[in-house]
């Protein structure tokens, strides 16, 4: 059973870290704010780059602050208005225990287990793909976010991608073999360059986003001889045994 979600296999979002060992361990009264918590929580020698990092955002919900560092100019007027954190599984464990309440220790039980699953798994290279894919994935969700989309627009973008490189509906990422997940990544990376290096609109960036996965498409038709949407999907990589090795 998941008791708190684990992001890109190693991260722990604070905030929901705190509803579950300080919130619903009091049975759903409020308890000690976040902002409080985490402050105090992390000043028990945690380092941020190393075990966290902190993304701010303003009233709009874009990304203006990476670990404590502006992505503007003071005189852009931004201010910060919600800041999220991320916990390494080695951190998050470590301030759950920190709870000295019931809740606490099952979580940091749960960490544990999910640490020595991610050990076995990091052996499997379709994992490996899967999780460079998603932080590529995330790059592309902070670019279009930079530009003042939404985290709509960033779906709308990659599933077009996705739609493109299988000629129609896709398969899901979790099911993708590790050529496929290769492909993606190489795509939406292309993509995150091309954004950087030029000012693009978010019409723009979906029509590169299509374009790249298309290119991807025909080099593995030329070089394979088979078409993106005729592979068979393999095991939900969330769901592979120790014994994988894919």
């Amino acid at each position: 059973m998941e008791l708190i979600k684990i992001y890109q296999g190693n991260l722990v979002n604070a905030r929901e870290l705190h509803q579950y060992v300080v919130v619903e361990a009091r049975g759903g009264q409020k308890g000690e704010d976040f902002s409080n918590w985490i402050k105090r929580m992390l000043a028990h020698g945690f380092k941020i780059n190393v075990d966290y990092s902190s993304i701010g955002y303003n009233y709009k919900r874009e990304i203006i602050e990476e670990n404590g560092i502006a992505k503007y100019s003071e005189s852009d007027n931004q201010r910060v208005s919600k800041r999220d954190y991320f916990l390494t599984l080695g951190c998050a464990k470590q301030i759950a225990m920190l709870q000295n309440n019931d809740r606490g220790k099952a979580v940091r039980e749960y960490f544990i287990q999910c640490e020595t699953a991610l050990q076995e798994l990091n052996k499997n290279k379709r994992l490996e793909a899967f999780l460079k894919l998603e932080g590529t994935k995330n790059k592309l969700l902070e670019n279009v976010s930079a530009l003042g989309g939404t985290h709509t627009d960033y779906l709308q973008i990659d599933l077009a991608g996705r739609t493109v490189l299988f000629n129609g509906t896709p398969l899901p990422d979790e099911e993708l073999p590790t050529l496929l997940l290769k492909g993606r990544d190489f795509a939406t990376e292309m993509t995150n360059t091309r954004v950087l290096r030029n000012k693009h609109s978010l019409v723009d960036i979906e029509a590169l986003n299509k374009a790249h996965h298309g290119d991807i498409r025909k080099t593995i038709i030329d070089n394979i001889g088979d078409n993106p949407e005729n592979f068979t999907p393999e095991t939900d990589i969330k769901k592979l045994g120790k014994g994988e090795k894919g």
